[in-house]
């Protein structure tokens, strides 16, 4: 574990399925599932409007259909995926020369070889939002949620604690602090993308991290 918080952890928020809303207008608003299609079918990913009907990664197309049959299912376009990938993989390596991509959905970056004048976290959160904005500038619309913080371990599962389209900065020394009652009230996690600082506490050693 580092003394700054300069590890970011950046996901892109069901990113097969916003690629399709992205290129098919259609679709916006509406669930969307990308994956197998035939009866032993696996979903990819599921937009945010299929999982309030309970839709998830790694489920079977078949329960997926059962839980939301009015969604669009679909097989997938993975040139398109790529493509939108392969931008925002060069715009990060644009930031730092220490780029590490897990998927075609997310990578670390090493905040240390970023060139930033110090890695207080008002800089370290300036730049994630920043970032963010330039995020969905490459990739036309897309949305990206970043955890920052000490260890590639904290960074990731802070990633996701406000998804979609968050940011949650875990200060350094405050990783095992208790979580404050109520966002509004100062919850140290914060409103999704509002980049305020976090000490996520009982939060961060309670759930993990997952993609999408």
């Amino acid at each position: 574990m580092r003394a700054r918080s300069s590890i970011l952890h950046l996901d892109l928020d069901a990113f097969f399925a916003a690629v399709e809303q992205r290129d098919k207008p259609s679709l916006r608003g509406k669930p969307v599932v990308v994956g197998g299609t035939g009866g032993r079918g696996v979903v990819s990913t599921a937009s945010y409007e299929a999982r309030v009907f309970g839709v998830r990664s790694a489920m079977s197309t078949r329960e997926a259909r059962a839980r939301c049959p009015h969604a669009a299912y679909l097989s997938g376009r993975f040139e398109a995926y790529r493509s939108t990938s392969a931008a925002v993989m060069g715009l990060l390596r644009s930031c730092s020369p220490l780029v590490e991509p897990l998927s075609l959905d997310e990578a670390f970056v090493d905040l240390e070889q970023a060139g930033l004048p110090d890695l207080e976290v008002a800089t370290v959160t300036a730049f994630a939002e920043d970032l963010r904005t330039r995020v969905r500038e490459v990739t036309g619309g897309l949305t990206a949620s970043v955890g920052v913080a000490s260890s590639k371990f904290l960074a990731k599962i802070a990633s996701d604690l406000d998804k979609p389209d968050g940011l949650v900065v875990v200060a350094p020394g405050t990783e095992r602090e208790p979580a404050a009652p109520d966002a509004r009230q100062g919850d140290p996690r914060g409103r999704p993308g509002d980049g305020r600082a976090a000490a996520p506490g009982r939060h961060l050693h309670g759930r993990g991290a997952s993609s999408g």
